[in-house]
């Protein structure tokens, strides 16, 4: 989407939308400001970002081979009677 600028003799502004709390701001055209004055003042007063590259592990759960089937694991029979078809 294309900014809409706006010009004068010695500025030019460009509408831009703050990436946080989606409200509209006017920012020097070609400007990096990504926030508006309020949203900046409070991601300013976060910690940094982390990169650390941890090893993370997922425990895992049962194999699906080792359970013994859908209808074993629900505690259903597959004849059941009822039920959608």
């Amino acid at each position: 989407m294309k900014a809409m600028a706006i010009s004068t003799s010695k500025l030019s502004l460009e509408l831009k939308y703050c990436e946080r709390c989606g409200g509209l701001w006017l920012r020097p055209v070609g400007g990096g400001q990504i926030y508006c004055v309020a949203c900046g003042r409070a991601m300013a007063e976060l910690p940094p970002a982390s990169y650390e590259i941890r090893d993370v592990k997922v425990p895992k759960g049962p194999r699906w081979e080792e359970v013994d089937g859908y209808e074993g694991a629900q505690g259903i029979g597959g004849d059941a009677a009822g039920g959608a078809a």
